[in-house]
């Protein structure tokens, strides 16, 4: 009867661990998605409405997520992409073109390390 509640936790344990996992893997990949879409028709074109609303989107699906990030990465090493995000939103709403380039390889570049710092590979588990 002593192995009922350890099993019980070793269980719940896992399933968070799990959860946390497929949930974190599912934000990075859209979240690089987008900030390549973004950064791609920077470089290609111009500012227009469609592109503020997917900045906006984008900014958006980043607060509701960054709680959740929040449980296994600290606060400290999410911190950058929130910047970056909310310079490339003040840079598209003041249509400054050159400012939301920068702001957007930023944006790209500091998602990428967070993914590849939180992602389950050898070298993490190194």
């Amino acid at each position: 009867m002593k192995n009922v509640p350890i099993f019980i936790l070793i269980v719940a344990v896992t399933g968070f661990i799990i959860w946390e996992s497929v949930n974190t893997h599912k934000v990075f990949n859209y979240l690089t998605k987008e900030s390549d879409a973004i950064y791609t028709q920077l470089e290609t074109g111009e500012i227009d409405d469609a592109l503020e609303v997917k900045v906006d989107k984008l900014n958006d699906y980043w607060t509701r997520e960054m709680d959740k990030l929040a449980i296994s990465i600290s606060k400290k090493d999410l911190q950058p992409v929130s910047d970056y995000l909310q310079y490339l939103v003040s840079a598209v709403e003041n249509n400054s073109a050159d400012d939301a380039l920068t702001y957007a390889r930023l944006l790209d570049y500091n998602i990428d390390g967070l993914k590849e710092a939180s992602g389950i590979t050898w070298l993490n588990l190194l």
